[in-house]
């Protein structure tokens, strides 16, 4: 049976901005008022961070308003981030997401604004795993060793990990999110927090990734994703059609339980549906 749209989580909004840099603008605005939010209600903040040009370049977008305001007001000792995905490559490889998020911001907050180095809970490196169903297991241990007594619900069961109070994305040309390719097995994967991938797209970069899954996904409060350019217009259409096919556009199921955002400039959103 293949992937099916998750109608219980939170419909999508959709917000439009002129380019990519008011794009990424707006996220980071935002980003830092609802940790700032989430921290004045409970203990910590979980935030799950993307790759890819417009998900760096938001990350950037946080650093550049850190600057400009240092009396931000987050306390980040009590903020932990996450990974969507990562290529399985040795640590320090500039194709690692991880790589280019502590570039654009994580390695600024560590050392200017109190982030604690174990707050930031990176994938697997090749060095770590063989494989990536190895990396994929070690990575659901770290998650689980955040995770609340009894996990949180999931779609399919609870499941033994942190609750994302953000979630951010990015959306492929193919319409792939994390690591979730069209077509592929992983798609279907449900009842664990994350998956392996040993054949991702070769235009794509590195085939060997690990990713969170739909199910984890879909226990995020609020999954925004950041999508910019025309190379991504098809894919955000036929995300938006009645009835998407997840299998051929994955980047249609990402969605949270309380909020849903797409972020989009016009260059990808000139081909949405008229509403």
């Amino acid at each position: 049976m293949g992937p099916t749209l998750n109608t219980a989580t939170a419909e999508p909004q959709i917000e439009i901005f002129d380019d990519r840099e008011a794009v990424t603008q707006a996220i980071a605005k935002k980003l830092l008022t609802v940790i700032t939010e989430t921290l004045d209600e409970q203990d910590l903040a979980h935030v799950s961070l993307t790759g890819g040009g417009a998900g760096i370049a938001t990350l950037k977008a946080v650093a550049d308003t850190l600057s400009e305001d240092s009396a931000n007001g987050v306390e980040w000792s009590r903020v932990h981030f996450w990974w969507g995905d990562e290529r399985l490559l040795p640590r320090d490889e500039t194709d690692r997401n991880e790589t280019q998020a502590r570039q654009a911001l994580l390695d600024t907050l560590v050392g200017e604004h109190g982030l604690p180095e174990e707050n930031i809970h990176a994938m697997p490196t090749s060095e770590d795993a063989a494989h990536p169903a190895a990396g994929a297991e070690m990575y659901a241990q770290e998650l689980e060793a955040y995770a609340p007594e009894g996990g949180i619900e999931g779609p399919n069961g609870s499941l033994n990990m942190p609750e994302m109070d953000i979630m951010l994305l990015g959306v492929g040309p193919d319409g792939h999110i994390n690591s979730l390719f069209p077509g592929k097995e992983s798609l279907s994967v449900t009842g664990q927090s994350t998956t392996g991938e040993s054949d991702a797209p070769p235009q794509l970069g590195p085939p060997m990734r690990v990713t969170l899954t739909f199910d984890a996904v879909h226990t995020a409060k609020r999954v925004w994703t950041a999508v910019a350019g025309q190379d991504k217009a098809d894919a955000a259409a036929k995300a938006f059609v009645d009835s998407p096919d997840i299998s051929e556009v994955p980047a249609a199921n990402a969605r949270g339980t309380h909020q849903t955002v797409w972020h989009l400039d016009r260059a990808a959103a000139e081909q949405l549906p008229q509403t």
